[in-house]
């Protein structure tokens, strides 16, 4: 098989992979108003570390769209506020990746993700659908379980990559070129 062969074929397994994680996500009951752990997000930074920028934006738009399809919220205010989320995550962490080499680990690097989304999901929801300045009360709770579940999904985004890079050839040690034209 070709190079590119094999990298469309892991790609289509991280993308089922994170719709998968992303779908059963949704049905763990929501404890505190609008938490979830965001575990699909590692397979998205993982995605970044080890193929790029476009194919992490490609995985994360992917399982948002393939999940919401999944729950049938395909175009609900629940899809608009996963897209602005995710998309503005994706790019946070992209544009981390990228100008804070050795400054940032993958960890500082899901925490900005995760806080950017929610951040991102906030502000969508009080101009499209809330507002209601009350709803930025819940911005300190909200970047608080953020930076939380940043820095846990960094470490397993970690853990994964080392697995990953260990159990498959052709993957590019770190941050490499091919990452830093992204």
């Amino acid at each position: 098989m070709t190079d590119q062969v094999v990298k469309l074929a892991r790609l289509a397994l991280l993308l089922a992979l994170a719709t998968v994680i992303h779908t059963a996500e949704g049905l763990i009951p929501i404890t505190v108003v609008w938490f979830r752990f965001g575990f699909a997000n590692i397979i998205g930074l993982a995605t970044l570390e080890l193929f790029g920028f476009k194919d992490a934006l490609v995985i994360t738009l992917g399982r948002i769209v393939l999940g919401s399809f999944a729950f049938g919220l395909f175009g609900s205010p629940a899809f608009v506020l996963s897209i602005a989320g995710g998309l503005c995550a994706v790019l946070a962490m992209g544009l981390t990746y990228r100008f804070t080499a050795g400054v940032f680990s993958e960890i500082g690097i899901s925490v900005v993700g995760a806080v950017v989304h929610n951040i991102a999901q906030l502000t969508v929801a009080y101009l499209l659908f809330i507002r209601n300045e009350a709803a930025l009360v819940l911005l300190p709770l909200m970047l608080l379980t953020a930076a939380g579940t940043g820095f846990l999904n960094g470490l397993a985004s970690r853990v994964f990559v080392k697995h990953f890079r260990t159990t498959a050839v052709n993957i590019p040690s770190s941050r490499s070129s091919e990452c830093k034209r992204a």
